[in-house]
């Protein structure tokens, strides 16, 4: 009935600058363990937080953190 248009999600270089400026330049294993120490800090301030704004920005992080660490793993 409607067709609502999703915009793809942000990419974790754009989210993150520390990424985007200083982790993207290090070896893959590294951006790695980057990504899983930021999944579960953001996991964990997503459960602690009570603003549902700051829940949507935390989530919009996740998923591009999701998305960069599949994207790591299969290289």
């Amino acid at each position: 009935m409607f067709s609502f248009k999703r915009n793809p999600p942000d990419s974790l270089i754009n989210l993150d600058q520390l990424y985007k400026n200083v982790i993207s330049k290090l070896p893959i294993v590294n951006r790695i363990k980057y990504c899983e120490s930021l999944m579960y800090r953001t996991t964990e301030d997503i459960s602690n937080s009570n603003c549902r704004f700051t829940k949507r920005k935390l989530k919009k992080l996740l998923k591009a953190t999701e998305i960069e660490l599949q994207e790591l793993n299969t290289n």
